[in-house]
Order: structure tokens, then C-alpha cells, then sequence
């Protein structure tokens, strides 16, 4: 995108990062290198953008930061500062840390769990090396993958870039998770896990992909709508059950097949949690519409509400009558686009409302495209999911 700079060959500008990173600081001119411009004949239309064919003289400058994720390329305008565009020459690739506690007991604050070599643990396996003797380290280093490889080619982000952490290690950015911690105060093996703004952490057993991915999910949430606070925190957890579901369908993972697809946890040491298909039957009630048995709008329990969120992607995904309403399943592929659309349209103090909106808004902007084959007619669908679990309503 064309943006302000200081005069060549040491522009200010922001550094390379994801589109849906918080803003970095500004980097000064003291902080660049550059290396000498190259001669380039520049035509923005074979970028894609609209308007007349016309090749105009520039330079091409590659600039680097102190760090190595800071390197990218400006294209300026011959004879003037203007940068017409750039782009980054770092591309982020999978990385996973992934650390054993051993079954220790940690005080459960974030450094009692960090996975890195100056940390609370050693990584006890990294990118690329050997599997571990330990199950629960072989399989989270395995469902980082497979969310990764999900977020990338479902929605085109990298993961790794987004969410993971760098603890100046020697392993650079990695999502890193702790497996098999005991927490003071909690029965040992924990059985919970737990994303802390950084990185997981896992009790023994608490391993498979859709719990991974609800996990991981709340790192993509903190960085994209930040959804906190009130019923926003129910609709945090409801996204982390819709995309930790669609990560483990993704990977034909065998603990969401058959009578396992809509539910969560089978698999693991707390076995299953939540029944997205029919919340009411869920391990700890849940309600399946807003304004229904089992809501309330103080929100006591954040997994409580998130019900809703779950039975509106069950519905759009597979399809089923429910509360007057015949919906057509619109399968995996597009409920991924449309839920997608409403993790980055939802404000931080969302309400169970504004997701009915945003859902409505999401299909109908797909469609209005045409990207990823949705039509009027599955917009249509997805309007009787949500009057069919009553996010048309406001909660009372």
C-alpha cells in the first residue's frame, strides 16, 4: 500500500506484519539499513489494482530492521520519496516449541508455564527435531500443525506469525505449549488447558485437535476482534468451540468423526465437555437459543452461553429443523468463510445480537463477491439459523 517515507534509501515506515497484528511502533531512519536501489520499471494494474496500464520509473529498495522478521521492499517513485508499494520478504513458516512439565506442579501464573530454554521448561521438542517418548508432546507438537495448516489455507493466516512467541531462545517465534502441568490447588493430573495470552498449557491428556484448536483460537480472538468482557467472553469461548471443531474436521481427526462430530473433548482425559449439536445434553447444561432454557444474560460462567454459538454452527455446517426453522447445511468449506467473516466484523464488547448481525453480514458479503461459492440462498439459510437460535433477539 503507498504510505510516506523519508527520502531513499532508509524509509520510516511500520515493519512487515500480519493484517490482523496490533500496530507496531514506528522504526526511525537510525534503525533501517538499506540495500543500494535497483532500476524498475513499475505498473500497478499487474498487481491487480484498477485503472489505465502505465509503467512509471522507480527503485526498488530492500530495507532492513534489527531483527530478522524486519526486512521488506519499497517501491519508490523515481525521483521523488513517494513509495508507491511494498511487501514483506519474511515469510513466516510453522514453528512449534513444545515443552514437557513432567507432571511438576506449577503456581499456574504464565512464567510457572513457559516453554522455552531460559523458561520454566526446556523445549523438549522443536521444529523439525525427533519425536518424544512422552504421547502428549508428539501429539500437541502434531495439532499445532494441523492448526496451522487449517488457519493458512482455510483463511490465509499464519498462525505462527499471528500467535506465537518469541522468548529469545534460539527458536525465534514458535507457538510453544506445555504439556503435562499440575496446578497448585488442582487435582493432579490437571485436567484442563489453557491459552495465556502467549502461549498453553495442557494437564496430562487434555490433547486433541478440537481442544488444541479452541486453545489456539483464543490467540487468534485476542488479536482479531478481542472479543472480553460481559457476554463478549461467552462469544470468545463460542468462536473457540466453532474453529477448534472446524480445525478437527479439517484434519479428519478420528475423535470427531461419527457420533463425535459436533462434540468436544472425545478423546481426552475429561472426555466429552460440550455437545454443539444439542447443547441441552451437554456435560454441564447448556442453553441452545438465546433467551432460552438454561440462558442468562449475567453470564456467571463463560462456557455457559456459548451454547448458542455452538448450535448456530451446527446448524449452518449440517443443517437440521430446530425451533421452527428448516436450514439447509451449507458444509465445512463456507461455514469456515462465513464464521471467519464474523471473528473480524465483531467488536470487543460484542453481544450475542451483534453475532446474529455479523453472521447475516459476513454470508451476504461473501456472497456479494462470490467468494467461496456462497449464494443468496445460503445467506438465506443462515438467517433461519440465527432466528432459529434467536440471536435476532436481544438478550432479556
Amino acid at each position: 500500500m503507498p504510505r510516506a517515507s523519508s527520502r531513499p534509501p532508509t524509509p520510516v515506515r511500520r515493519p512487515p506484519r500480519s493484517l490482523t497484528l496490533p500496530s507496531a511502533p514506528f522504526l526511525s531512519a537510525a534503525q533501517l539499513t538499506a540495500d543500494a536501489p535497483q532500476a524498475y520499471w513499475y505498473d500497478a494494474t499487474l498487481g491487480g489494482t484498477q485503472g489505465e496500464s502505465v509503467a512509471v520509473p522507480t527503485y526498488q529498495v530492500t530495507v532492513h530492521g534489527a531483527s530478522l522478521e524486519d526486512k521488506w521492499t519499497d517501491v519508490v517513485k523515481a525521483g521523488t520519496q513517494q513509495v508507491l508499494t511494498s511487501w514483506s520478504d519474511v515469510h513466516e513458516a510453522l514453528n512449534r516449541d513444545v515443552c514437557d512439565a513432567a507432571r511438576k506442579t506449577v503456581s499456574g501464573t504464565n512464567a510457572s508455564v513457559r516453554c522455552g530454554s531460559s523458561r520454566a521448561f526446556k523445549v523438549t521438542r522443536k521444529e523439525g527435531g525427533a519425536a518424544s517418548a512422552v504421547t502428549d508432546v508428539n501429539n500437541v507438537y502434531n495439532f499445532f500443525g494441523d492448526a496451522q495448516s487449517f488457519y493458512q489455507k482455510s483463511v490465509g493466516v499464519d498462525l505462527t506469525s499471528l500467535i506465537g512467541a518469541n522468548y529469545s531462545d534460539g527458536t525465534g517465534k514458535a507457538l510453544r505449549g506445555t504439556v503435562r502441568v499440575c496446578v497448585q490447588g488442582e487435582a493432579c493430573p490437571f485436567l484442563n488447558a489453557f491459552w495465556d495470552g502467549e502461549q498453553m498449557a495442557f494437564g496430562e491428556g487434555v490433547t486433541t485437535d478440537d481442544v488444541t484448536g479452541h486453545e489456539l483460537t483464543h490467540g487468534v480472538t485476542q488479536h482479531t476482534s478481542g472479543l472480553e468482557g460481559g457476554q463478549a467472553d461467552s462469544i470468545n469461548e463460542g468462536l473457540s468451540d466453532v474453529f477448534g471443531k472446524f480445525i478437527a474436521l479439517s484434519a479428519n481427526d478420528p475423535n470427531s468423526q461419527g457420533v463425535n462430530r459436533w462434540n468436544l473433548g472425545a478423546g481426552t482425559s475429561l472426555g466429552v465437555i460440550r455437545n454443539m449439536k444439542d447443547p441441552r445434553s451437554s456435560k454441564k447444561a447448556q442453553p441452545d437459543r438465546v433467551n432460552g432454557p438454561g440462558w442468562d444474560t449475567n453470564n456467571p460462567d463463560v462456557h455457559i452461553n456459548d451454547g448458542v454459538v455452538n448450535k448456530t454452527d451446527y446448524l449452518i455446517t449440517d443443517g437440521d429443523t430446530f425451533n421452527g426453522q428448516t436450514v439447509r447445511g451449507l458444509g465445512v468449506d463456507k461455514s469456515v468463510q462465513i464464521w471467519w467473516g464474523v471473528e473480524n466484523l465483531l467488536t470487543p464488547t460484542a453481544t450475542f445480537k451483534d453475532v446474529g448481525v455479523a453472521l447475516n453480514s459476513s454470508c451476504t458479503a461473501l456472497a456479494r463477491s462470490g467468494a467461496a461459492g456462497v449464494t443468496a440462498d445460503d445467506c438465506a439459510q443462515v438467517a433461519k439459523a440465527v432466528k432459529a437460535t434467536q440471536l435476532d433477539q436481544t438478550p432479556r
